[in-house]
């Protein structure tokens, strides 16, 4: 048997806890926000910081990247949501819009996309470990993308200014 992250599992659970009840996912829904966190954590872990840098990196840079990355235009939904979260004026970190863009990219079905990108886009994946990200662990992967985000949508996306 494939070794498991535990931060998979818990996210898997609280997936199946928004599906439970079957309605719409709105802003109100008592699971989404743990779920959005156990998000972050999984989109966080193993991210390396630059060396040189006294800027911090967070899962904001690497979607916003993937907009950089594409010179085919490919990304024109993903970039839409990229470029409505980089002008969002009450977003005032990283940390909210990468909050922000999250709740966006379920609200339009679009976050499996942004995943699917990102790891198909070597020069931002390179930000990850290798021992230690989900994202480029192939065993952790999987169990990840399998998880139904297009069935969630939050009816409204609130503005996150942290």
């Amino acid at each position: 048997m494939a070794p498991r992250d535990p931060l998979v599992g818990t996210l898997r659970v609280c997936v199946l806890n928004l599906q439970s009840d079957g309605r719409i996912v709105s802003d109100t829904h008592p699971h989404l926000a743990s779920c959005c966190e156990l998000l972050e954590l999984v989109l966080r872990k193993g991210l390396q910081q630059p060396v040189l840098s006294l800027a911090h990196r967070d899962y904001w840079h690497c979607f916003e990247q993937l907009t950089r990355q594409d010179a085919g235009g490919r990304l024109s939904a993903l970039s839409l949501v990229v470029e409505q979260t980089r002008v969002c004026r009450k977003l005032l970190s990283a940390q909210g819009r990468g909050r922000y863009l999250l709740r966006l990219a379920l609200r339009r079905k679009a976050l499996p996309q942004f995943i699917t990108h990102l790891l198909h886009t070597p020069r931002v994946l390179e930000w990850y470990s290798a021992e230690t990200s989900i994202l480029r662990n192939k065993g952790f992967v999987e169990p990840f993308m399998s998880l139904r985000f297009r069935e969630h949508s939050a009816r409204r996306t609130r503005d996150i200014t942290h």
